[in-house]
């Protein structure tokens, strides 16, 4: 029997000793109360706009203040992205005008990276799937119209691609601009934004999000024979700007070379007041006590234990931060790395991707130490920021929990309803010691999981 597979009293210890500190001691609840102070004084963190830049410094600063970084058991930096493009929302507005007797206004929002556009009684076809465009599309009946997309919820895996293929699905058959019943598990009168990807083999057309209700509303127009027009405006621009990735770490003390990585995208989309609470400030913010904890209790593990707060992963822009981290650190020895990008329920356990062989020691380590989190969901490990370092094959986790299809997620995601009214400080602090404990378990345990 290996090392590995024996349980380690100094390292049950700490585990107990972690769990206390986020349950009943001085880390309970911090999570969610530093999360809703940034999210309440800055605002939603656009990539590279003022407010998000304005966010970054707070939290660095943040951490360079904390008693362990004072004693040099933690450190932190800030890593300057290259040159950078960043997309700029302006003024935007959907105005129904026929069937309606008179103009109404109607709940939308741009899509994220798309064109500029102003349209004046652009008339609408709807369509329920791919099937439906490509039957009305032969038929020549998308030329010069607004294509409709109003396709019921199943997955967002599944439904992802009508909101970054569906513009240049329908400029195929010519159509003039796009409306998207936004991708999410429920609605009320809320819209839900998201990037568009042209391929740049058709001609770039605008693009906005509507709402579930209003898109079932032209669909039943339409049903009816009724005449569908509408007034689209989008302004936007890209600008040259700038943005950093916040990195904190405790080296190892036996091997600082090898590194355990955690964390969470710090911009977010525009939709509300208070978007990016939940996407993904919550992930964020969970993954930095995560580290604190550790940091609190004075542990410095065998092997490096590294935060990140990447940025840029909602535009997923060339030079974002998961792109900027591969580029500087990705010939570094990473033992694993978990992202934390889909809410904050009760854990359960993790999704991992990696070789048979690492996943049988991860969940053996569990067992030992943290039975409680056994779910281990084989390849269910990668996120948007951490793939970039899976394809390099390094083993990817992330936290899971009762929500198969991440519907509750789905419901605020990309939308004003991602508000800290959402969040639970005790779901949070479930989330903060599964991560906490099962990477400081990997980062002390005496054998590295397998590369």
């Amino acid at each position: 029997m290996t090392i590995a597979y024996c349980t380690n009293d100094a390292i049950k210890k700490n585990v107990d000793n972690i769990r206390q500190a986020i349950n009943a001691g001085p880390n309970k609840h911090k999570a969610y109360d530093k999360l809703a102070y940034i999210v309440d004084t800055f605002g939603p963190r656009m990539w590279a706009s003022p407010r998000m830049a304005l966010a970054v410094d707070y939290l660095y600063n943040q951490i360079q203040n904390w008693e362990a970084t004072k004693n040099g058991l933690v450190e932190v930096r800030l890593e300057k992205l290259d040159e950078i493009s960043t997309w700029v929302r302006g003024s935007e507005q959907l105005i129904l005008k026929s069937p309606r007797k008179r103009p109404q206004k109607l709940g939308m929002i741009g899509l994220g990276l798309i064109v500029p556009g102003n349209i004046k009684d652009g008339e609408v076809v709807v369509v329920r799937n791919w099937s439906e465009l490509d039957e009305k599309g032969k038929a020549n009946k998308i030329k010069g119209k607004i294509v409709c997309y109003n396709v019921p919820w199943t997955t967002y895996d599944d439904l992802k691609f009508y909101r970054q293929q569906g513009p240049d699905r329908a400029s195929a058959y010519g159509a003039i601009a796009v409306l998207l019943r936004s991708v999410a598990s429920f609605s009320i009168y809320s819209p839900h934004t998201g990037n568009v990807r042209y391929s740049g083999n058709f001609t770039k057309i605008p693009a906005a999000a509507i709402t579930v209700e209003d898109a079932e509303m032209l669909q039943r127009m339409q049903d009816r024979g009724q005449k569908i027009t509408v007034d689209l405006e989008l302004n936007n621009e890209m600008k040259a700007s700038e943005s950093h990735n916040i990195i904190a770490e405790i080296k190892g003390q036996q091997h600082p070379e090898q590194i355990i990585l955690m964390g969470g995208h710090f911009d977010s989309w525009d939709t509300g007041s208070q978007t990016g609470a939940m996407d993904d400030g919550a992930g964020t913010l969970v993954t930095l006590e995560a580290l604190k904890v550790v940091a609190d209790l004075g542990i410095r593990p065998l092997r490096t234990l590294r935060w990140i707060a990447w940025s840029g992963e909602e535009m997923g822009l060339p030079n974002n931060g998961a792109q900027h981290y591969v580029k500087k650190h990705g010939d570094e020895d990473h033992v694993v790395a978990l992202e934390n990008d889909v809410g904050q329920l009760t854990a359960i356990g993790f999704g991992f991707s990696g070789k048979l062989q690492t996943s049988r020691m991860v969940r053996q380590l569990i067992m030992n130490y943290i039975p409680d989190l056994s779910v281990v969901n084989e390849n269910d490990g990668s996120g948007v920021d951490t793939k970039p370092l899976g394809d390099k094959g390094v083993p990817l986790m992330r936290n899971i929990y009762k929500d198969p299809n991440d519907d509750y997620y789905f419901k605020y995601h990309h939308s004003a309803g991602d508000t800290m009214n959402i969040l639970n400080p005790d779901e949070m602090d479930s989330n903060v010691f599964a991560i906490s404990s099962m990477m400081y378990i990997i980062a002390d345990n005496p054998e590295r999981l397998p590369k």
